[in-house]
């Protein structure tokens, strides 16, 4: 008897005690958790807290469990609160994202930031490329580059994400990298870029201006001074070859990835980009970890003194998607340009390892159109088109099947001819249209309605328009949508 309530009593102590540690730091960060040591990891952490749980989003194309943990109070009622998504790890040879998502789940379940609970609900997604992760590599088990693949969603793991998005309703989003800049060109130049963090935003000009210049103006300078203060450097995301050799830009426009999928429905998304190590692998891994960690603390701490402001700014910024007018310009096409500003980018010697800094000219900060349209009022897909009516459902874009176009005047386009046009460094297909009009009863064929009043209001528009550069005719597997000589598919209902 008395054994036996010894070994009861050590097990509920057990249960009570402290949450695990992070395998990576028990191996003084000389090897990355696996995924099997991940999903362990999560199990026993949300055993030791009551704000801690866990579930299985998916799995990976190997077939690995996709965990992700919800932190919340459950005592209180979580519809009041902002909704934080942070998801790590869609490259699998950048790391420390994963073990920094590692660190600030055994902190939660210590009970260090039970104050966030009072105004955040957070779920966290701490690898969604497992397979890729245990070899190091880059993209998935199936070839896919994950963070190429936020349209078409060929992986099981980007559509997890993403319906994990949609069932929580997340107002923000951090999705975590790390960036490499140990490149030839960059040596020869004379310098590499050595920010611990840089902390990208929406950069699409479809996205509110207000939650554009709500990250821009509030959460970068509060990130920035957190991680200055814990000694770590910090810069706004910049993407380039090195100076003499091309401009230098905030990033990408396309809504392909993991910041500007989710940010393209007026959510307020960030894209941390830590450095890599010289290796690509574990060379200064606890630096990186600890760097992404603080990054994401500066900006959970941020969001708890502004949720009631955050929260409001995103729900009235999709409340305008939802309720979107027609005749409103939407930029299809669009490209980087610089301003009157000269950046000043800190980098370390490649000969002397000395920090120095360097005065960029070729500066292109700026995003305008190119090629703007005005929103219709739907779009109508084919009733045929089995693939277009797949990508709706995947996406669950609302739809109307009982079209009634009597009053409504309809425009379609003929490809007249299709050329190749670079914008942001890539290349696509610009095709040369006649638009032609016709009224809605004129119509032989049976069509889908998708509205453009919807949360996808301006995802639907960039999509499904011809001489978008981001349109979904540029998409694998949506190539047969854009043919020279032929009327595109997808009709515009005025």
């Amino acid at each position: 008897m008395t054994r036996g309530l010894l070994l009861i009593l050590a097990l509920w102590l057990n249960a009570c005690g402290t949450p695990p540690e992070s395998p990576t730091l028990l191996r003084n960060y000389q090897q990355p958790a696996t995924s099997q040591e991940i999903i362990d990891f999560v199990e026993e952490a949300v055993v030791k807290s009551d704000n801690l749980y866990h579930t299985v989003i998916g799995y990976s194309e190997g077939g690995t469990p996709l965990v992700a943990v919800h932190a919340s109070n459950p005592s209180e009622y979580p519809d009041t609160k902002l909704h934080v998504l942070i998801f790590a790890q869609q490259h699998g040879n950048e790391q420390s994202g994963k073990e920094a998502a590692l660190l600030l789940i055994r902190d939660m379940a210590n009970g260090m930031y039970n104050h966030w609970f009072e105004k955040l609900e957070i779920w966290i997604v701490p690898q969604i490329n497992p397979d890729g992760s245990d070899m190091n590599e880059r993209r998935n088990a199936g070839g896919i580059d994950l963070n190429r693949d936020h349209i078409v969603q060929l992986a099981p793991e980007t559509r997890a994400i993403h319906n994990l998005f949609r069932e929580f309703n997340a107002h923000v989003t951090v999705d975590i990298h790390e960036y490499y800049p140990y490149r030839e060109s960059w040596a020869e130049f004379g310098g590499y870029k050595n920010f611990d963090v840089q902390v990208g935003i929406p950069t699409n000009p479809n996205v509110s201006e207000e939650i554009k210049t709500f990250a821009l103006m509030k959460a970068l300078p509060s990130i920035e001074k957190h991680l200055n203060e814990k000694g770590f450097s910090f810069h706004n995301y910049i993407v380039g070859p090195a100076p003499n050799l091309g401009r230098t830009r905030h990033s990408t426009v396309d809504f392909d990835d993991g910041r500007q999928s989710f940010a393209i429905q007026n959510t307020l998304s960030f894209i941390y980009e830590g450095i890599n190590g010289q290796d690509g692998y574990i060379e200064n891994l606890e630096r990186r970890t600890i760097g992404q960690y603080e990054g994401l603390v500066a900006l959970l701490e941020f969001l708890y003194d502004t949720a009631p402001e955050t929260r409001s700014m995103v729900e009235k910024a999709r409340k305008n998607l939802k309720e979107a007018k027609t005749g409103e310009k939407v930029a299809i096409r669009m490209e980087h340009f610089p301003d009157t500003s000269t950046l000043m980018l800190p980098l370390t010697s490649s000969k002397t390892g000395l920090d120095t800094l360097v005065m960029v000219e070729n500066y292109h900060p700026l995003v305008q159109p190119t090629l703007e349209v005005s929103r219709p009022f739907a779009y109508l897909v084919p009733a045929n088109d089995n693939q277009l009516i797949e990508f709706l459902k995947l996406h669950k874009l609302v739809i109307d099947t009982n079209v009634d176009l009597s009053d409504r005047i309809v425009s379609r386009y003929f490809i007249e001819s299709i050329e190749t046009s670079i914008d942001e460094e890539l290349p696509n297909r610009l095709p040369r249209v006649i638009t032609q009009t016709m009224n809605g009863n004129e119509l032989t064929e049976e069509y889908l309605l998708v509205p453009t009043a919807q949360l996808h209001s301006n995802f639907i528009v960039s999509l499904f328009e011809p001489q978008s550069m981001l349109g979904l005719a540029q998409r694998p597997g949506f190539e047969y949508l854009l043919e020279e000589g032929e009327v595109f598919g997808i009709l515009r209902v005025e």
